[in-house]
């Protein structure tokens, strides 16, 4: 390919991720000093302090993408390889990388947290719109597992459709049993795979538009 092809490649190619903490950030302004101790008694009190207006370079993604060398994990710069590993997640995000194995595909799930949306498929828009309307009702650990339920589905495991994982009702049900998961393995693991498919995308389909799924925000 010569350079000029290859330089309007680059240029065409749209690399999408949906990532964006919009309703989090927004229920963030909210929080009274009750929820937010709530909160920060679990694995996910850095929560809080995500905003509405956290943003990610497309550019900068796009390139990522296409440095991303799979058998090496992690991205080549020219003769430099930088390593992409789990340590990076506990790092970045203080989430552990030890403990009980998270299946994000489990289906059957039994949740009291699961009951407060009706039959068929819940929506992050759906689990906003009820913690919006429990807000100042009931006790501050319900507000808190539905808090932890959104920032789960819209930051850590977003995804094209929006949709909540199944296995996360459940998972928040118990906040004492938060801690006790590998929370840093299953983050990491979803993130790899999304990577490994945006780049067959890139180079071997030839795609103009790919997408990332997960939190690119470890990147």
């Amino acid at each position: 390919m010569s350079s000029v092809e290859s330089s309007s490649q680059e240029h065409e190619l749209c690399v999408r991720h949906f990532c964006y903490p919009k309703y989090l950030g927004t229920v963030n302004k909210l929080l009274t000093l009750e929820q937010r101790h709530c909160i920060e008694g679990t694995p996910f009190g850095w929560f809080t302090v995500l905003s509405n207006e956290v943003r990610i370079s497309r550019i900068l993604l796009r390139e990522l993408c296409r440095r991303w060398v799979e058998k090496r994990g992690g991205f080549v710069f020219g003769c430099v390889f930088v390593s992409f590993t789990l340590l990076d997640v506990c790092v970045a995000l203080g989430l552990r990388v030890y403990g009980l194995d998270v299946d994000i595909e489990c289906e059957n799930v039994d949740s009291e947290c699961r009951s407060l949306f009706g039959g068929g498929i819940v929506k992050v828009s759906m689990v906003y719109d009820q913690l919006v309307r429990c807000e100042g009702d009931g006790r501050p650990e319900d507000f808190c597992k539905l808090y932890i339920l959104l920032g789960l589905s819209e930051f850590l495991f977003p995804n094209r459709m929006g949709n909540v994982y199944p296995c996360l009702f459940q998972l928040v049900d118990n906040l004492v049993e938060l801690s006790s998961f590998n929370w840093g393995a299953v983050v990491y693991t979803y993130l790899v795979k999304s990577l490994c498919k945006a780049f067959w995308s890139i180079q071997i389909e030839q795609s103009s538009i790919v997408c990332v799924a997960r939190c690119v925000f470890m990147l």
